[in-house]
């Protein structure tokens, strides 16, 4: 980590009196290696990408999430733009630290086709993950593979406490309220917010859209501990007032799969 001397100044506010606080150091997300195999669905198999799968998980996106086409993610439509972005089981040692994304692919052996792809993409220094996007084949989206790949992901999740990851977050399209349920009732996670217009979306003949996204989160590893608390932010009145309506819907989330 680059050392700055920071010594000669101050902070706007000293902050950080509700929470536990830590030395500043280097910090370091490392991608936990994949390769699982589910005794309920035994032809169904969880692992990390590698580069044998890229044109078959680009084609799965394109038939799966093409609205991404236009945007900021398009990169994951075009299976060369893996290269220098995922990390790859082959090289995992270093891939592992040094890769900004992670992709899982889940394979169905009987019929030796990928089915599902989820892509993470981590922040070393805010040890945060992003759960950014996951895909399940339109075959595949009901029965025992559908349900194979939804309880697996909910594993995942404690998979990646080995990650050294202190916040995870995850945002849902508002075309289905399908992953809403899955992250809010399921997984267990909170409600911080949706964002109007945050992404551009494909909707075909070359044309867009601005969409909306709900955005969730939750804390791993102990990172609440280290979150400053309500009675010490500066807050106008009505976010105060959203906070606290949130907070009551927060509430109703469940953390029974976790």
């Amino acid at each position: 980590m680059k050392q700055i001397d920071m010594n000669p100044y101050q902070p706007y506010r000293k902050m950080g009196n509700s929470c536990e606080l830590r030395e500043v150091a280097d910090k370091k997300v490392v991608w936990p290696l994949i390769d699982h195999m589910d005794t309920a669905t035994p032809n169904f198999r969880l692992r990390t990408i590698t580069r044998n799968d890229l044109d078959a998980v680009a084609e799965l996106w394109r038939i799966s999430y093409p609205e991404v086409y236009g945007s900021v993610h398009e990169w994951i439509l075009d299976p060369n733009e893996y290269e220098e972005r995922v990390a790859f089981a082959e090289h995992w040692p270093e891939h592992s630290v040094t890769r900004p994304h992670a992709v899982m692919v889940g394979e169905d052996l009987q019929s030796n086709r990928i089915v599902m792809s989820s892509i993470y993409t981590k922040w070393d220094l805010n040890l945060q993950v992003e759960a950014s996007f996951i895909a399940i084949h339109p075959d595949f989206r009901k029965g025992p593979i559908a349900a194979s790949i939804w309880s697996n992901l909910a594993s995942f999740y404690k998979w990646l406490e080995d990650s050294g990851a202190e916040y995870v977050t995850v945002f849902c399209e508002t075309w289905h309220n399908t992953t809403q349920y899955i992250w809010f009732k399921r997984l267990g996670w909170k409600i911080a917010g949706i964002f109007p217009g945050n992404l551009t979306r494909w909707t075909g003949d070359e044309r867009e859209y601005r969409g909306c996204t709900i955005h969730f989160y939750r804390f791993l590893n102990g990172g609440d501990r280290i979150s400053t608390r309500p009675e010490e932010w500066d807050l106008l009145p009505e976010v105060s007032e959203l906070w606290e309506f949130m907070e009551k819907i927060n509430e109703q989330s469940s953390e029974e799969a976790l």
